[in-house]
């Protein structure tokens, strides 16, 4: 089945110019200027967006995040036609809400911000690892991301969500308006919870991969995210390679990582660093953008 192919001009642009000044081929037929990350996630790209659009390729068919996290770059591009992916589960039931019960959504938020407190906040996190609402679930999540410390996602081996409150004296919990230009985006993705490793291949697609960078934070999972994985995506990306596909990473500026991707087209940018987890971390820092075209 044919699949209208997508196409890009480099720009130089920040955030919110990048959702004007992307050509509309590659955009939805309802085009959602305002919509944008709605969780802050560790690694986020909106600092480098320009950098990583200004690489995309001249063309594509579907586009594919199988580590989707705060999706940036896909809010920014808006593609007509998406395959957005994760292992987190309550990050991809609470994209599935977004897109699905929006307006319910919005009204559990509201009554998460009349009670924020800290004693709220312990309640919720409990909570967090028992609702089965997926909605209600949602809800929660979203409320927790606004309201930890540094936006931090981090489970123990059991699963468990153990990050404690931030320090904010009005967490901006609830934007209705973005939810609802999200939602209305997200109604032509397909959002499921799986491994990267389980992601379809197609030649003439296109990969933005964002795994959790090497030898930095790791816990966004109970499993971690160690050397074995970053050689099992490195095997992921050569495999989309051989297939026709095309795919643009990023990752850690270190040794291990330019000698995995050896052959490839690696850059470097500099990036800033507002959501971490190690006060180390944030600010600039240098980070490597690999492809497999020019």
């Amino acid at each position: 089945m044919g699949r209208d192919k997508k196409y890009h001009e480099p720009i130089d642009a920040s955030f919110d110019e990048v959702l004007t000044a992307i050509g509309t081929e590659n955009r939805p037929d309802i085009i959602v200027p305002t919509a944008r990350p709605f969780v802050k996630w560790v690694g986020g790209k909106r600092s480098i967006l320009p950098e990583l659009i200004k690489r995309m390729p001249d063309s594509y068919d579907a586009y594919h995040e199988p580590f989707m996290g705060g999706g940036a770059l896909y809010f920014a591009l808006q593609p007509k036609e998406a395959y957005l992916s994760d292992i987190n589960f309550h990050l991809v039931i609470t994209y599935q809400a977004v897109r699905n019960d929006v307006e319910r959504l919005i009204t559990l938020l509201k009554g998460h911000e009349r009670n924020h407190s800290k004693e709220y906040y312990g309640r919720q996190r409990e909570r967090l690892a028992k609702e089965k609402d997926p909605t209600k679930l949602a809800s929660v999540f979203i409320y927790i991301n606004k309201t930890c410390f540094n936006g931090l996602y981090r489970v123990n081996k059991s699963g468990g969500y153990n990050v404690p409150m931030g320090d904010y004296k009005n967490p901006a919990i609830l934007d209705a308006d973005n939810l609802r230009a999200c939602s209305t985006l997200l109604k032509s993705a397909n959002v499921t919870q799986h491994s990267f490793k389980q992601a379809e291949i197609y030649k003439d697609d296109f990969y933005y991969l964002d795994p959790p960078y090497h030898e930095t934070y790791s816990g966004y999972s109970g499993d971690g995210f160690g050397d074995a994985e970053h050689i099992a995506l490195a095997e992921f990306c050569h495999k989309i390679h051989k297939k026709g596909g095309f795919f643009m990473l990023s990752n850690s500026d270190t040794p291990f990582v330019r000698e995995l991707y050896k052959g490839y087209t690696i850059e470097t940018v500099s990036a800033s660093r507002f959501v971490s987890c190690k006060s180390h971390q944030r600010g600039k820092e240098n980070e490597l953008i690999i492809r497999n075209y020019k």
